[in-house]
This record gives C-alpha cells, sequence and structure tokens, in this order.
C-alpha cells in the first residue's frame, strides 16, 4: 500500500531545513545587516562549520531588461566541505534565509557548482554572458581569484569539447569523460550531439581513409596466424602493431563481434585483430570481403550499424588452419566456395606452436582413400621459415590453490 502525504507531511517538508555545501548569499548594498567589514569578519568565523573559502563582490554596474540601473547590491560565495544548514549560515551572519540561493543542482558535481558560483561574481558565466562584466580584481575573496578566473577561462567548455570531436583530435569516449566531468546531467544533455558529431566524423574519415588507400594502391596486410590456445597467437599480433606504432583493437565473440568498431575512427583501428575466430561465426562470403586486401570499401557484419573497418593490417588468430578452417564451414556448395578464394587473400599464414613461430604455405596433396582406394586432394601446410617462439612463455599463470584462495585479501 502507498504512503499518503498526510498534512503533517507536508508541513515536515516546509519546515525541513535546506542545506546545500555552496551558497549565494545576495543583498542591497542599503539593506546589509551588518557593516561590509564586520559581515566578512563574521564570513571568516564560518569555517568551523567547514567553510572552505568565499569571495563577494559589490555588483554596481548592473542593468534590467529597460537598460536602467538596478540597486546595488552584493554577492557572496561561500563554499563549505559538506552541506550546512541555510537557517544555521543566515543566523550567523545576521541575514533572511530568503536572501540565500542553493548553488548546487542535484546530479551536478559539487565542486562544478561552486565554480560556476564563483565565476558568476564577475558574470563570466554561460548564461551570464550578456550582462556587465565585472573586473575579477573586484572580488574580496579568500584565495586568488583573478588566477582562479584565468584558469576557468582556459578551461575547456562542453561546445569545445564538441569541437574537438568533430575536428578529430578526441575520440568519442574522451568526450564522454571530459563532458561527464561537469556532471551526469551535462552528458544527458549532450549525449545525442556527442553521437552525431561522431557519426559525421566519422563519415569523413572513411572517406579520407578510402582516398588515400586507393592513391596508395597498397594492399591490406592479411595474416591468417593458427595455433593451439595459449601459444602466443594474439600476443604476437598486439606485440607487433606496437612496434610498428600503430594502435590496434581486438574483437572477437561468436555472435556478433564487429559491433564494437562502430565506434572506432580509422586511427583506433589501424590493426585489426580478430581473435578466437570459427568457423560458424561469418558467412563465407562475408569472410572473403573482409580478408579481401585489396577491397577498401569493406564493411563488417553487425547488430545494430554495420561499421566501416579502415585497419592496414587484419590478424586472424584461431586454432585452425585456413584449410582447416575451410572445411568446418557449414553450408556451402564447394564447388563454387571454393578453399581457393580464402586461400590468394592471405598474404602470410604463421603456425604458432610452443617453441616456433613457422611461416608455411599450403600445397596439395593427392592421397588414397582408404575405403575405396580413389584418389583425393587436400592441402597441407608446409613450413617454409622458422623462428623461436617468445611469446608462448610470456603467458601468465592463472592457477592458485585452495589454501590461496582461502588466504587471498582483496587490495582496494
Amino acid at each position: 500500500m502507498k504512503a499518503r502525504k498526510t498534512q503533517t507531511n507536508l508541513e515536515a517538508e516546509k519546515i525541513s531545513p535546506k542545506r546545500s555545501p555552496v551558497l549565494m548569499l545576495v543583498q542591497q548594498e542599503s539593506k546589509l545587516s551588518l557593516p561590509i567589514k564586520e559581515l566578512q569578519d563574521r564570513i571568516e568565523h564560518l569555517k568551523n562549520m567547514g567553510l572552505i573559502k568565499w569571495a563577494y563582490i559589490l555588483h554596481d554596474k548592473d542593468k534590467d531588461k529597460h537598460d536602467k540601473l538596478v540597486a546595488p547590491h552584493y554577492h557572496f560565495t561561500l563554499q563549505f566541505k559538506k552541506r550546512v544548514s541555510v537557517d544555521a549560515v543566515a543566523k550567523r551572519l545576521k541575514e533572511s534565509p530568503s536572501q540565500f540561493e542553493i548553488m548546487t543542482k542535484r546530479g551536478r558535481d559539487a565542486k562544478v557548482s561552486a565554480n560556476n558560483a564563483f565565476a558568476y561574481l564577475v558574470h563570466q558565466t554561460e548564461k551570464a554572458k550578456g550582462k556587465h562584466q565585472y573586473d575579477p580584481k573586484e572580488v574580496i575573496a579568500s584565495f586568488d581569484y583573478p588566477k582562479f578566473i584565468k584558469d576557468i577561462a582556459e578551461q575547456m567548455t562542453p561546445k569545445d569539447i564538441l569541437e574537438m570531436l568533430g575536428e578529430g583530435k578526441i575520440t568519442k569516449h574522451e568526450a564522454q569523460e571530459q563532458i561527464m566531468s561537469f556532471g551526469a546531467p551535462t552528458l544527458g544533455t549532450y549525449k545525442k550531439k556527442i553521437d552525431d558529431i561522431h557519426s559525421a566524423r566519422l563519415d569523413i574519415e572513411y572517406q579520407e581513409w578510402l582516398k588515400e588507400m586507393k592513391a596508395l594502391k597498397e594492399p591490406i596486410k592479411i595474416i591468417w596466424c593458427y595455433g593451439v590456445g595459449g601459444v602466443g597467437k594474439t600476443r604476437y599480433a598486439k606485440d607487433w602493431a606496437v612496434r610498428q606504432g600503430l594502435n590496434y583493437y581486438i574483437c572477437s565473440g561468436s555472435n556478433s563481434p564487429f559491433d564494437g568498431l562502430n565506434d572506432l575512427s580509422a586511427k583506433e583501428q589501424e590493426v585489426l585483430i580478430i581473435d578466437e575466430l570459427r568457423p560458424k561465426t561469418l558467412k563465407y562470403p562475408d569472410l572473403l570481403q573482409i580478408l579481401d586486401p585489396m577491397n577498401f570499401e569493406k564493411v563488417a557484419v553487425a547488430r545494430y550499424h554495420n561499421p566501416h573497418i579502415m585497419a592496414k593490417a587484419i590478424f586472424v588468430c584461431t586454432v585452425y588452419n585456413p584449410y582447416q578452417f575451410y572445411l568446418q564451414i557449414p553450408n556451402l556448395d564447394r564447388h563454387i566456395d571454393t578453399f581457393g578464394q580464402l586461400s590468394r587473400r592471405i598474404g602470410l599464414n604463421m603456425e604458432v606452436t610452443t617453441y616456433n613461430i613457422n611461416e608455411t604455405v599450403p600445397k596439395l596433396k593427392e592421397i588414397e582413400d582408404k575405403r575405396t582406394g580413389s584418389k583425393l586432394y587436400t592441402y597441407e601446410y608446409e613450413v617454409v621459415r622458422s623462428y623461436i617462439n617468445h611469446y608462448a612463455n610470456d603467458r601468465v599463470d592463472t592457477t592458485f590453490t585452495l589454501e590461496e584462495l582461502e588466504e587471498y585479501k582483496y587490495n582496494n
């Protein structure tokens, strides 16, 4: 049963004290309860209530909507360590609680609210740009107010961040992270703009990447890296990207491995690592399209939106060599969908074992069917060069004993 608001409940809400860590006292100069110097002294004594810093200014150049000067009035901004009662502060300063404004908003960081409240003293906020701009030197404060205003001016606004996103100077994730610092509601306000700008930026980047690749006429490097689990296939691919100074992106999963590409710029997916690929993950035509080294207009199949692949190198990491992989793909007409279509797209076959990394090539072999005696043809991979595998030993040991589990302590 839902609780109903009674008259007592409503009265309790009305009399419950207002609290906030950031307050602004606004009072006409002629109506101050105390001389300004004495009021400043009382503000100083609010430190025993957790006052961190304070600042105030006389606004004597403000105008109304008719362009007439309004009565001179003071603005006092007070920042506390924690939420304080408006009534308690008002009593200390001998002012009416009605003259105080709560400067924090639900969901906004208290520090952001405090910065806005202090900046408002000289009308250096978004909403006060049309008002008279006071000189920071006119502000009396417990801290270096002119430096504070200079620092605030140098900080980026959400619009600045969107500009940087549109120019490709920051990623979508970085833009979200920076705008989130203004508070969750601000991110909510700008989320659609972030998505739209990022999408438009990706289209521009794709066209630029496409133009560059077509001009270079340089094939995308396709590497098929195969071997049993835990021998360092993916570690090699990542290390190769790092050594080339390229950014890599790892996609994996049996359902929709390319979903994460939707938000990636060309710079973020210079090396694409398709990890733990299985024969049932992709349809054969889709796999051929992705691995075509001269097809620069390729798209990956994803659930919500098929993203462009803008990689300079693609590693396929799997337990199957290419021919084994091909034989395991279901529902193929192998007279039309031939193995040769896959094999000729691969620039390098790499067999990774515990001790070696081998360059291999497929060789057509004739074998005899033991049941019928007829001749059959298959592909076997022959080693043409061999190197020591330094990546198998990099594997982190993830095993532990029951005793170690019982003694485990989480370090927060």
